[in-house]
């Protein structure tokens, strides 16, 4: 048994339809070199099927759900780990009752995800999306450019709800823009809020005070729907939603709503 080659799957959403990599960065050659470390792609199912896996040790997982279907009998399976973050496609519970270990890949993804709030905070300050319509129009659109030029960031208010792995680190960025840092959570380390400069608000506070607002939580029981319609119609008309989290933290339809009125600037 000591000799007993170490199993390894990744799911099928790895490969597009037609084998090539999904993420052609994601360098393999750790795993395909490693004594004693056998690599396989299943096959593409959605949630992953128990009999897929029943002679596996462990599981690279994308997108892709894992439910209790999923858990092989065998009881070989000894640990799934989830590419990124969040733990919303896999049952944990079906997990936990199985023995197998769940894991993620927070460093993985908290600066390019931070990276995505500050672009992000850009475009829709900036008015680049519009700045690039005018742009594709020619003289005609160059000459109305006075009439969406956005708005600066230095003195603004930067908003969080949640300053965890990505939260933090989007503040850490943001320090060339001086502006003000407020966050929301009730889970926060007071000792990096203040390293950051980051003044903890209370939830409807960082509503009424942020102009760009960035939701950077798990989504759990308790933060779905978070962003709701009561708590939108607290922005102010001139400010900013960015959701770099999962999509049912906010209620899409009274954002839809809040945007069509004009409630806020943009999202």
């Amino acid at each position: 048994m000591a000799n007993a080659t170490f199993r390894v799957a990744l799911s099928g959403d790895f490969r597009k339809p037609d084998g090539s990599p999904t993420y052609p960065d994601f360098d393999l050659e750790p795993l395909r070199n490693a004594p004693g470390v056998e690599m396989a792609f299943l096959e593409s199912n959605n949630p992953l099927r128990g009999d897929q896996l029943e002679e596996f040790d462990a599981l690279i997982l994308l997108t892709h759900r894992f439910d209790a279907t999923s858990v092989p009998k065998s009881g070989r399976l000894a640990v799934v780990a989830r590419f990124g973050v969040g733990y919303d496609t896999v049952d944990v519970e079906a997990c936990t009752a199985a023995g197998i270990a769940l894991v993620i890949t927070p460093d993985g993804v908290r600066r390019p995800v931070a990276v995505s709030v500050i672009t992000f905070m850009l475009a829709l300050t900036g008015k680049l999306l519009t700045k690039d319509a005018l742009t594709r129009k020619g003289p005609d659109g160059f000459d109305k450019r006075s009439e969406h030029m956005g708005v600066g960031l230095v003195g603004r208010t930067l908003g969080s709800l949640g300053i965890g792995n990505i939260g933090a680190e989007v503040f850490r960025i943001a320090k060339p823009f001086d502006m003000k840092f407020i966050a929301h959570d009730p889970f926060a380390d007071s000792k990096v809020a203040a390293e950051l400069g980051i003044e903890l608000v209370g939830l409807e506070d960082l509503f009424r005070r942020a102009d760009v607002l960035s939701v950077s939580c798990p989504l759990t029981p308790q933060t779905h729907h978070i962003v709701n319609a009561e708590r939108l119609a607290l922005m102010k008309r001139t400010a900013y939603l960015i959701n770099t989290a999962r999509g049912p933290i906010v209620d899409q339809k009274a954002l839809t709503k809040v945007l069509r009125g004009r409630r806020i600037a943009g999202a």
